[in-house]
């Protein structure tokens, strides 16, 4: 505590890992109050992820069906002598800094506003790979690579591999307000907003052995999982009402659209429209020791947008799926409806 205002902290961590070394860690932080009712808060700070087993160890031969034709796809793990051959490193620790900022306003004893704004980049993200052929980006053949396909018959190679860098910045929005006297009972309010934005920085980080390999790599539908698969905007609306023993809640919360890109070909990708899922839920003491409780999700039975293939069979998996599976956007089991009783004892 510098003064009754002004709070500044910090701290350092050092781990050591068997499978991939030691890393270090800081973190500062800062608050100062504006006044009773007014906080500004920052802090910056460095962190990692360690790869996961599955990234380092999954490994299988797909024999796959699509368009008439017949291939044995591989995914071989980060430690085979097969990815070795290659060219490919072992996969080490993705590193992240993160930036944030925010002040909080409290208007009221039930009213609470505030607005948060953060920044993280990590460097070295783990990726998974396109399919490495016998060409490269430029339809090229490459004998050293058709040499592994063919000792291993696979007709391609698929990997982890630590070979993006990303930007992810935005801003939380969130107001909340309680105790609204409503009739005989109260009233709760929340309205949250969030918008963010990823994108990525730099060049594909290749192995020299596979430098024309750069949009294979990390294609564009393995670019969309990071920078487009998950909503940038995702905006929130809710209610709850408490009169004698009986609760209700109301959720609306709107899901911004999604934008699945095709790995080779722009005219095939397809954005999903934004949608909005409402949930109403409802709870009722019957004692001070038994109640009951009721919900319904996605109460008007809300669905994500179709895929349209665009002629491409590869899309939907020839037709096993009608909705999209590969961005993630919000559920689509349409409504659902659960109930339950619950005993204090």
């Amino acid at each position: 505590d510098v003064s009754e205002k002004f709070l500044i902290g910090g701290a350092v961590r050092y781990e050591n890992y068997s499978d991939f070394g030691g890393n270090t860690s800081w973190k500062v932080s800062t608050r100062y109050k504006i006044n009773e009712s007014g906080v500004l808060r920052a802090s910056y700070s460095t962190g990692f992820r360690a790869p996961s087993l599955h990234q380092v160890y999954l490994s299988n031969v797909q024999t796959l069906v699509s368009g008439n034709t017949i291939s044995n796809q591989g995914t071989f793990n980060n430690v085979d002598p097969v990815i070795k051959d290659l060219g490919v490193a072992s996969l080490f620790a993705e590193t992240a800094t993160n930036l944030s900022a925010g002040i909080t306003i409290k208007g009221s004893k039930d009213l609470t506003i505030s607005l948060d704004y953060y920044n993280v980049k990590v460097e070295d993200r783990v990726v998974f790979s396109g399919e490495i052929g016998g060409t490269d980006d430029n339809g090229n053949p490459n004998a050293a690579v058709q040499q592994v396909l063919n000792d291993n018959s696979v007709t391609s190679i698929k990997f982890f591999i630590n070979a993006a860098d990303t930007k992810t910045q935005g801003f939380d929005f969130t107001i909340r307000q309680k105790n609204l006297e409503v009739g005989a009972g109260k009233l709760g309010i929340n309205l949250a907003l969030n918008i963010n934005n990823t994108k990525l920085e730099g060049d594909v980080k290749t192995p020299t052995k596979l430098l024309n390999y750069k949009k294979a790599i990390f294609n564009r539908k393995e670019q969309s999982r990071i920078i487009s698969a998950r909503p940038n905007t995702k905006f929130l609306f809710g209610a709850d009402y408490k009169i004698n023993k009986l609760t209700a809640s109301l959720n609306n919360t709107y899901f911004g659209e999604v934008t699945w890109l095709h790995a080779t070909d722009p005219g095939k990708d397809q954005t999903f429209t934004g949608k909005v899922v409402t949930d109403l839920s409802f709870g009722y003491e019957l004692t001070d020791m038994i109640s009951i409780n009721a919900q319904v999700n996605n109460l008007f039975d809300v669905y994500p947008d179709a895929i349209d293939t665009k002629g491409d069979v590869v899309t939907d998996l020839g037709g096993r799926f009608k909705y999209p599976w590969e961005v993630n956007q919000f559920g689509f089991n349409g409504m659902t409806f659960r109930a339950g009783l619950t005993f204090k004892f």
